[in-house]
């Protein structure tokens, strides 16, 4: 478990250094697109094309913000699991090698990717939301612009709702006392619905018999608590591309609107991305507009966590006078 650190001076300072200032806040001279961000990019160790082509691709579509990543979890492989993950995905080649030397050779690679004339770089590990249990390699999770957490469909077992998103915002909040960088709750949303369509084939119901009710994500009070435990904190949610998909079925796009709306409406802040890991996710449509419009999630609630970023970066020094 991580342990609990209630020192209210450390919270005040975590929350001082997330601070916009105005010059801060002046550095987005335009608000981004939501279909000009990808806050969710993978580029490791499923890419399928050399780094600097996906990038090339990602500009080409439109996206001019974007944050690399890969799953933490890949590189604890022993070198005999990745020749067998290898073999069972030949579409991939050997990119890293395990540990902390294939770690720091991905983030070598994107420290390159900066410098892609037509992109603003983030970096970032996603991490498994077990970890907020368990325990996380927080030195690992130091040396990125931020964390993003995979919400799980718990297929098999009970979906993910209001009260599970709850549990894990608090953990967020006690986390970023140690470790005070922007984090992102990953995909809750379409997640709950990956586990309520599968469960129904899984026996043999059409998904047409999901109702509204059992798509709807929270109780009553339920988002007011989150968007409490939210409020004044480098925590965003994340809208994913799948969204269109689930926004398909009047039943789902019914409960998705009454469940995120009113977060957008208390304050809660978002982000929008493809989730892409591979050329099969590239050449799926990214139009967030469409879905995102009826969820009221904006440019205006979108936005602030790459400004958040652009702030901690550090500022170039300043030429010495002679």
């Amino acid at each position: 478990m991580i342990p609990h650190m209630a020192k209210a001076h450390l919270l005040a300072a975590v929350l001082a250094a997330w601070a916009l200032p105005t010059s801060a806040q002046n550095q987005l001279r335009e608000p981004y697109q939501l279909q000009q961000m990808d806050m969710h990019l993978h580029a490791g160790l499923e890419l399928e094309t050399p780094l600097d082509r996906w990038l090339d691709a990602a500009a080409a579509d439109g996206r001019r913000v974007v944050v690399l990543l890969d799953h933490l979890e890949l590189y604890r492989k022993t070198a005999a699991e990745y020749r067998d993950w290898l073999l069972q995905r030949p579409a991939f080649v050997t990119r890293y090698p395990m540990g902390p030397a294939g770690r720091q050779a991905l983030m070598r690679d994107f420290a390159k990717a900066r410098e892609h004339r037509g992109l603003t770089v983030f970096t970032a590990w996603e991490v498994s939301e077990d970890e907020l249990d368990t325990g996380t390699e927080m030195d690992v999770l130091a040396q990125v612009d931020l964390v993003g957490w995979h919400i799980s469909p718990r297929n098999g077992k009970q979906p993910p709702d209001g009260k599970h998103l709850i549990r894990r915002a608090s953990q967020l909040r006690e986390l970023q006392q140690k470790l005070p960088v922007p984090m992102i709750l990953f995909h809750p949303f379409t997640m709950r619905v990956e586990n309520l369509e599968r469960t129904a084939q899984r026996e043999g119901r059409p998904i047409s018999s999901i109702t509204t009710a059992q798509y709807r994500f929270f109780q009553p009070g339920e988002q007011r608590e989150l968007a409490d435990l939210l409020r004044g904190r480098s925590i965003y949610i994340e809208i994913a591309r799948e969204s269109a998909h689930c926004m398909e079925n009047p039943a789902c796009r019914e409960a998705m609107i009454a469940d995120i709306q009113p977060l957008a409406e208390l304050g809660v802040r978002f982000t929008v991305s493809t989730d892409a890991h591979g050329l099969r996710h590239a050449q799926l449509p990214f139009r967030p507009e469409s879905y995102c419009k009826p969820l009221g999630v904006t440019p205006a609630n979108t936005n602030p966590l790459v400004q958040e970023l652009l702030a901690r970066r550090p500022r170039p020094a300043a030429p010495r006078t002679p």
